[in-house]
């Protein structure tokens, strides 16, 4: 293990063995191991963005053991998707890349300004097919994200409990843009609608 590596897990000293161990066999993964950056390739186009309008232009998109060629051949990381996404390749593809389980999922056939997802995976499915970390997706500006804030703290609890990394290392975070009621001047400055980013330890990242 490099001294980078080491360095990264000293930053997460109230956490068990379990979770700095799962930590580590993201940072010491694929083209980037042990030099304390992390690349994930994370897939939900099939449940939340589709899978049509992400997958028709690339048909090969369609079969989830595509996105486990992809994150392989690309030297991801760790690779993050849906409870469906997983079960098919995590046999095929057993301990060739860590892998990420989203724990929930809101799909976009209506129009909908508050997004609430709904918990698709449980942590006996991230330990079933060999996960070392779940992810969970919150949205911050939906009325509902107080609910999405205490969801994530019971399920970062249980989480560690089984020693699956979560929480400040794999959160999806979508801002949601609200109209609103400043000047235009004021305004110029617009978050992007939908736009999503992954957290990971610090000096990673992925985008989503």
């Amino acid at each position: 293990m490099t001294n980078r590596v080491r360095d990264i897990l000293s930053w997460y000293s109230a956490d068990n063995a379990g979770v700095k161990t799962n930590l580590a066999r993201i940072l010491n993964h694929g083209a980037l191991k042990g030099t304390g950056k992390c690349l994930i390739l994370p897939v939900d186009q099939g449940f939340e963005h589709g899978p049509a309008r992400s997958f028709a232009v690339n048909p090969p998109g369609y079969d989830p053991r595509y996105h486990f060629e992809l994150a392989i051949e690309a030297g991801c990381n760790a690779h993050a998707a849906p409870l469906g996404f997983l079960e098919t390749g995590a046999t095929e593809f057993a301990g060739e890349i860590p892998l990420i389980l989203k724990l929930n999922n809101h799909d976009v056939l209506h129009e909908d300004k508050d997004p609430a997802p709904a918990v698709t995976g449980s942590m006996r499915d991230a330990l079933r097919l060999g996960c070392v970390a779940v992810g969970f997706t919150i949205y911050p500006g939906s009325a509902h994200c107080k609910e999405m804030y205490e969801q994530a703290r019971e399920i970062g609890e249980e989480a560690k409990r089984h020693g699956l990394a979560f929480c400040r290392p794999i959160t999806w975070n979508r801002r949601r843009r609200r109209r609103s009621t400043m000047p235009s001047r004021s305004r110029s400055r617009r978050w992007p609608s939908g736009s999503g980013t992954s957290c990971s330890p610090p000096s990673t990242g992925a985008a989503s």
